[in-house]
């Protein structure tokens, strides 16, 4: 065996014994991770509202609450053997482990037994679904039970988070794979772009997960993201790899022209998308901030194992890779259909941006857990009959120092009155309650509504008092803390999409060295941003966490082509004129361009079958933004790089150039 081939079959050796084993512990912890059973990340640790939410705590009881009730299935009196059951019912649950109490207060509904069962335990959801089941088991057939609670909300919630990566990410394996064949009809080819990002995704998954993090609704988005963004990149190095093998050159030498060739724009394209996903560090929700740190460094690993695992695999596995089809011309047809058409798509395009920034102020954010679940959830179904059959079911508190002007009953009780008044409030929920030290606490109930409609009302509460002189009178309970969290939210959202947006254009430039190619680059992938949230505003879509992740992400993400047709453009200035240098740019990567936009959003669309509302808004959202993008860098961006006055002159060779 000459040297030069052992010296490979020698590294190829201590590569498989390092790396393999490594990915694969890696993957076994990634497989066993645990789930956050109360989506604690989901929830704004600091600030006001939690030591407010902590201060009311030392009034009211805060053991977790589930809400039984037992509704008539007709409208006949109830029978006394019934009634007997139910309080055999009652008693049987409030000597189970983990309940506190359980209680039967009158209820403002005559055809509903209501049933409060507090709770107590390092895991609440299990003692909830436990309680729940002996209702259901020993409740009269004449009965039918719903069941309410945030507990049980949260458990219903971590459940189907659990079942995520056992379902959504299989499922997305198997398409994109099918779709790769699809395209290059070689399984080598399709494995090829497969490869960097499943071991991304073990890499990065299992380290969270050894280091003891838990799963929460957004980190369960981490997987499906790194999967298509990965499956994205490696599309370009394989189409330069088919384009190598095509010139003639060997596959060895094919594989290491493909990294030369793509080292520049891969590397700009992973910072830029990384720039993009530490944006959302700035979040106050701790979800949020986790997944914009740990998705940016799976892209990072993303990138280092397409230029580890792609240059060892494709001679391999793809030695004869069938060259891709001929694309002289191709762009050229493209250009001259854009030069035809570019009145109308400038004034479509200037047009359904103007209507869109219109729509950008009517935007809300709900950050509601019970939105997380489907309609058709029987959790969640349960909850909306009880909401409308009750007037509502949950509630916050008026917390009142001890030594608060509000304090005094002649100025508390006229404050009161006034908030039954308002919007979204359905009366008291009980007594009043005293605090050892002397604070006050007084239930308010709540209408059926989201954060959306809630925030405007606790603001207007904190309002009042203040203008009242009740110093100290705050809303609290956990409905404050979540409706004030969707107003954070937002506020992170606009701070984050600045923040991306700054850094990007800073980078964009730097790394196209022409400040008129970086801007040039930013303007058409602002496009996604500005239609998917106007169009949302329009809609009186409310703003859900996921939701509001969508521009971050997608903008360092929808870059990546901009990236790769600016670099192969600015290559082209230097000997060329701008047309032809535009069309070789897009005979080069428009291919690759549009596979890796087909791709993204097969992978977005097949994430989208999720049981989880906020990775069904996500995909969904992601999937319009990466199509938009691809309009932007297919057809905004050559007009707007050939729309420069007057007809350019042939550049300098290795000159510096602007466009």
């Amino acid at each position: 065996m000459p040297p030069a081939d052992r010296r490979r079959l020698l590294q190829l050796a201590a590569w498989l014994l390092l790396f393999v084993p490594t990915t694969g512990w890696l993957l076994a912890g990634l497989l066993q991770q645990r789930v956050d059973p109360g989506n604690q990340a989901l929830k704004t640790p600091d600030g006001a509202d939690a030591q407010n939410l902590r201060a009311l705590a030392e009034v009211v009881p805060s053991d977790p609450v589930l809400l039984l009730a037992f509704a008539l299935r007709a409208p006949l009196p109830m029978l006394a053997p019934d009634r007997q059951r139910l309080d055999t019912l009652r008693t049987r649950i409030a000597a189970m482990p983990g309940v506190v109490a359980c209680r039967e207060p009158p209820s403002p509904d005559p055809g509903l037994v209501l049933m409060p069962v507090s709770m107590r335990g390092d895991d609440v959801a299990a003692i909830a679904r436990a309680v729940l089941a002996t209702a259901r088991e020993l409740a009269p057939p004449s009965l039918r039970v719903l069941a309410t609670g945030l507990p049980l909300i949260e458990g219903a919630i971590a459940e189907r988070v659990a079942g995520e990566r056992t379902s959504i990410v299989p499922r997305l394996l198997l398409v994109l794979l099918l779709a790769a064949f699809g395209f290059y009809r070689q399984l080598g080819l399709a494995c090829a772009t497969l490869l960097p990002a499943i071991a991304a995704i073990a890499w990065t998954g299992g380290l969270i997960a050894r280091l003891g993090h838990r799963l929460d609704p957004i980190a369960a988005l981490l997987d499906p993201v790194l999967l298509t963004i990965g499956v994205a990149a490696s599309v370009h190095f394989v189409e330069a790899y088919r384009r190598a093998l095509a010139s003639g050159r060997a596959p060895r030498e094919a594989v290491a022209h493909a990294a030369r060739e793509l080292h520049t724009p891969a590397l700009l394209a992973t910072a830029t998308t990384m720039v993009g996903l530490w944006s959302l560090a700035t979040s106050t929700v701790p979800a949020v901030a986790d997944f914009g740190i740990r998705a940016a460094l799976g892209v990072a690993l993303t990138h280092f194992f397409t230029f580890l695992v792609l240059p060892a695999w494709l001679p391999w596995a793809a030695p004869r890779a069938a060259a891709p089809p001929r694309e002289h011309g191709h762009g050229a047809a493209w250009l001259a259909l854009l030069r035809r058409h570019r009145t109308g798509l400038a004034l479509a395009t200037t047009a359904a941006t103007v209507l869109a920034i219109a729509g950008l102020p009517r935007l809300a954010a709900d950050n509601d857990p019970l939105h997380l679940l489907p309609r058709s959830d029987p959790v969640r179904a349960d909850h909306d009959v009880l909401a409308a059959r009750l007037g509502g079911v949950e509630t916050f508190h008026l917390l009142v120092p001890a030594r608060s002007p509000g304090s005094d009953p002649s100025r508390l009780l006229p404050f009161v009155a006034a908030v039954r008044q308002e919007a979204g409030v359905a009366g008291l929920a009980g007594p009043v309650q005293r605090g050892a030290g002397g604070e006050l606490a007084v239930p308010m109930l709540l209408q059926p509504g989201g954060s959306a409609v809630r925030q405007p009302l606790f603001a207007a509460i904190d309002r009042g008092a203040t203008v009242l002189g009740l110093d100290g009178l705050v809303p609290a309970g956990a409905s404050v803390q979540i409706a004030r969290d969707s107003h954070h939210l937002m506020s992170s959202l606009l701070g984050s999409l600045g923040l991306s947006f700054a850094l990007l254009a800073a980078g964009m430039c730097l790394g196209l060295r022409s400040v008129r190619l970086g801007l040039c680059g930013m303007l058409p992938n602002l496009l996604p941003s500005a239609w998917i949230y106007g169009l949302l505003g329009w809609a009186a879509g409310p703003v859900s966490v996921a939701t509001a992740m969508i521009a971050c992400t997608m903008l360092g993400l929808i870059v990546d082509n901009t990236v790769h047709l600016l670099h192969h453009y600015r290559h082209a200035r230097a000997t060329r004129r701008r047309r032809p240098a535009l069309r070789s740019a897009l005979d080069r990567c428009g291919r690759a361009m549009t596979l890796s936009s087909v791709v993204l959003m097969l992978g977005f669309l097949v994430a989208a079958t999720s049981q989880l509302e906020t990775t069904i808004e996500f995909a969904l959202l992601a999937s319009t933004t990466i199509a938009i993008a691809w309009f932007g860098t297919a057809a905004v961006l050559p007009l707007l790089l050939l729309s420069r006055r007057p007809p350019d002159a042939a550049p300098a060779a290795g000159g510096v150039h602007a466009l």
